[in-house]
């Protein structure tokens, strides 16, 4: 039974779409649980009231910027070098941020906790998506990557309700007993992860002395993704900066932007405005998740439609919620019910752009790859590929609450509702000009391989 486990199941692309996605889950989990209760530790160590909206925009922005400077590097050696090592390290990243928050006596200690929560997801992020890209067949590409954005939005949105509620019932600590389960969870489906890959991917034979060009033996610290054609054509990020990434990454620039900008503000403004509690303050994102549970269901239905029409279609609906959300301003059932339903939409576009973006990252590097005359299924542009999608990402999670926080502190919250619209309205122009417009290919039915 044990070495079944060991040969089939932690070798299997399911078992270990399972485990990245858990891992993937975990990390946006554990970063969005600070989101809600972030103004309340602020205003807990003497913070002034009118310094609560600037710090809490830093704070979110620090994140950003520490995925920022990761991700290339991640994405570098995660197409030389086997992962181990990365993956073992943004899980301790991640583990010290958690115990700095539980323990934080000041902002600067809350400002270290969140560069190494943003450390931390640049390991996640780049590997986790690229290795779920290499692993999937071509048919199930797309479903696989739907479970890994699914993951990743699950624990960006169902972190802040989680930390909300609580906080408010057992303090800061009480908080962080859900991430800790979490994290023991998280180190031990690594582990399995790393000897999974290595079955996966590398054919050790019985007896190491025998070699032949047929079956070759692989060590752990070979590359994940060797390259099957000379070094001199593998894909660099240079090669990477095509029209065709560029308006992929440039899409997921503006989803971040908004994401975080709501992050950094909505708390805030139901704090202000109904005059709501952290639990209220978390509770505000579950119209926002709950659309997010049907991300596999809607990218099996999008998948018959042309993706440029999908995501240049999702933001210009989106926009309309968005600049709607002006008239939510006022302290009556009607405004919050207002609120929940035009947050609802917005989460209903976000949950089908995504769904189309996060597989089309991997479409765009196998296009780039085609144009260079690189054939070989692991040319190594997989991992590069994905780090470019989240610096792209970091890059909408430092602009987005440092804008969003400053436009609604100087502005105010109408005024910030329509920049977001407008940059709706702006990512559907190189959705338009650049994506794909031929449908997904229809997906095998194979069970074993779905989500």
């Amino acid at each position: 039974m044990a070495q079944w486990f060991t040969t089939k199941t932690r070798s299997s692309s399911t078992f270990i779409l399972v485990a990245l996605c858990f891992a993937l889950f975990t990390d946006t989990f554990i970063y969005g649980i600070i989101v809600p209760i972030l103004p309340f530790l602020l205003l807990k160590h003497d913070m002034a009231p009118r310094d609560v909206q600037k710090w809490s925009s830093v704070l979110l922005a620090s994140y950003g910027g520490a995925l920022l400077l990761g991700s290339p590097v991640v994405g570098y050696f995660s197409d030389k070098y086997h992962p181990r090592k990365a993956l073992v390290g943004g899980f301790i990243a991640m583990a010290l941020a958690t115990g700095l928050f539980i323990s934080a006596s000041n902002v600067w200690v809350l400002l270290i906790a969140r560069v190494l929560q943003g450390f931390s997801g640049a390991v996640v992020g780049v590997l986790g998506l690229s290795m779920i890209a290499q692993t999937a067949s071509p048919e199930h590409l797309g479903s696989h990557m739907a479970c890994g954005s699914a993951a990743l939005t699950w624990g960006m949105l169902c972190g802040p309700m989680a930390g909300g509620f609580l906080f408010s019932q057992f303090g800061t600590v009480g908080a962080f007993g859900v991430p800790i389960i979490l994290l023991m969870i998280d180190i031990v489906l690594r582990m399995l992860i790393i000897q999974g890959l290595l079955l996966h991917f590398f054919l050790i034979l019985p007896d190491a002395n025998k070699e032949t060009d047929e079956t070759k033996i692989y060590h752990e610290d070979s590359p994940l993704l060797e390259s099957e054609v000379s070094s001199d054509t593998e894909l660099s990020f240079y090669h990477l900066l095509h029209p065709i990434m560029l308006g992929v990454i440039f899409c997921v620039f503006i989803i971040a932007s908004i994401l975080s900008a709501f992050e950094t503000t909505l708390p805030l403004y139901v704090l202000d405005t109904y005059h709501w509690s952290s639990l209220g303050a978390g509770l505000v994102f579950l119209p926002m998740t709950i659309p997010s549970v049907l991300s596999i269901s809607i990218t099996h239905f999008i998948r018959h439609f042309s993706p440029r029409a999908v995501v240049v279609t999702g933001f210009v609906v989106m926009a309309v919620p968005i600049v709607s959300l002006r008239w939510t301003q006022g302290n009556t059932i009607h405004h919050e019910i207002t609120l929940a339903s035009l947050l609802f939409i917005i989460g209903v576009c976000l949950t089908t752009i995504q769904a189309i973006i996060m597989g089309d990252v991997s479409n765009a590097v196998r296009r780039i790859e085609s144009l260079h005359g690189i054939t070989g299924e692991k040319s190594g542009g997989q991992g590069r590929g994905y780090a470019l999608c989240n610096m792209a990402f970091a890059a909408g999670q430092t602009l987005g609450p440092i804008a969003g926080g400053f436009i609604k502190r100087e502005l105010g919250w109408g005024f910030m509702t329509l920049v977001l619209a407008v940059l709706c309205l702006v990512a559907g122009l190189p959705s338009f000009f650049f994506m794909s417009a031929a449908p997904a290919k229809t997906e095998g039915k194979a069970n074993e391989d779905d989500c």
